[in-house]
Order: structure tokens, then C-alpha cells, then sequence
């Protein structure tokens, strides 16, 4: 005979193994240190909400830095912090 399971027992499983992923995900960002994290192209891309021309452009200009290995993109954490903090600007009345 089989062990009855009732269906807010499923849901429940679910929601505790997907908080325990989420606590993993926060302990390990909260460990990293910026200048060791390392986003691709698309997570530039994602976060800037920005086409893939654009950040082209600001390659090219030289206001976003990157490592290119054999033909894939990368950006350090703490060089975006650097840009937005470097773009930054008070609009005075």
C-alpha cells in the first residue's frame, strides 16, 4: 500500500527546497567580493538593458572595460560599479 500524500505537502516541499536555493544564492553573493565576480556580455546586456550595439559603442569608447577570451566577453563586477559611480550625477534646480 502506498503512503498518501496530500497535495499542500507537494506544495510545501517546493516552496522549502526552493527557499534553501535562494539562502544558498544569497550566502554566496554575499560572500563574493565584487572584484572577483565575473558577468558575460548577456548579463551586461540584461543589466544595463541595453542593446548589443550600444555596449559596442561603449567598448569602443572605452567606458566599459573587458577581457575577451576567444571570442566571449567578460566584465569584472567591480569595473561596473566603478562606471556607475564614475557616471553619476546630481541634477541641481
Amino acid at each position: 500500500m502506498t503512503a498518501f500524500t496530500h497535495p499542500i505537502n507537494d506544495s510545501l516541499n517546493k516552496i522549502s527546497e526552493r527557499l534553501e536555493f535562494l539562502i544558498k544564492q544569497s550566502k554566496l553573493k554575499n560572500i563574493q567580493d565584487p572584484k572577483y565576480v565575473i558577468l558575460d556580455n548577456a548579463d551586461i546586456l540584461q543589466l544595463f538593458k541595453i542593446s548589443p550595439k550600444t555596449a559596442s559603442n561603449w567598448r569602443e569608447e572605452g567606458i566599459l572595460p573587458y577581457s575577451q577570451i576567444k571570442g566571449k566577453l567578460y566584465y569584472k563586477l567591480s569595473d561596473i560599479h566603478s562606471i556607475i559611480d564614475n557616471h553619476y550625477s546630481v541634477k541641481k534646480k
